[in-house]
């Protein structure tokens, strides 16, 4: 098992790494990390497609037999490789797709961009936070009764917890620079930065 884990690792580099063209893996991380970034639920998304659903499903395929795989193999692969051509030549050189190709407009929303199901799954997540917050209020309210008093006292609690913040933030000790002074003793400053402790030349 450790030999074909180092097999694997050796013959992957030897296939993408050597020249600059094939390093497609680098790509498809960047555009992974730009997609994570912009919609937090796409690693979770990811995850369950290509580590669950797409080996179970080419698991099932495999079973049902060769004839079952190339059918439905052959048409998901060539619609993939049309795709990714149609994609590359749209970032290269779009003047040669006809008109309709050189963007993915006239497709539905939903089959070109992850906006609707963003706005899907933060209506979801919303609503089960809204949820989550009324049932721990429940439980609170079961617990002990709110009166103005209790509210005021916490909202004060609150305001001098946030005053302590903004207080420990602009009074950070790492940012009080003292100025050098020591005589004969050359200072180079930068513009700019006159309130960092300068360094002798």
């Amino acid at each position: 098992i450790a030999l074909c884990h180092l097999f694997f690792n050796v013959f992957g580099i030897l296939l993408w790494y050597p020249v600059p063209f094939m390093r497609l893996p680098i790509r498809m991380a960047n555009v992974l990390g730009k997609r994570t970034a912009k919609y937090r639920w796409f690693a979770v998304l990811y995850l369950l497609l290509c580590f669950l659903l797409l080996p179970s499903l080419v698991l099932g395929l495999s079973l049902a037999g060769w004839r079952v795989m190339a059918g439905v193999g052959g048409p998901f692969l060539g619609v993939t490789i049309f795709i990714a051509a149609v994609n590359m030549m749209q970032a290269h050189s779009p003047r040669y797709l006809p008109t309709k190709l050189q963007t993915w407009d006239f497709l539905p929303k939903w089959m070109h961009s992850l906006k609707p199901l963003d706005r899907l799954i933060t209506k979801a997540t919303v609503c089960c936070s809204f949820s989550c917050e009324a049932g721990q209020n429940e439980e609170q309210g079961d617990e002990e009764p709110i009166s103005p008093h209790t509210v005021s006292v916490r909202m004060q609690d609150e305001f001098a917890s946030s005053q302590r913040k903004e207080q420990l933030t602009h009074s950070n000790p790492v940012l009080d620079c003292l100025e050098e002074i020591r005589p004969g003793v050359a200072v180079f400053k930068l513009r700019g930065l006159e309130r960092c402790n300068s360094t002798p030349l």
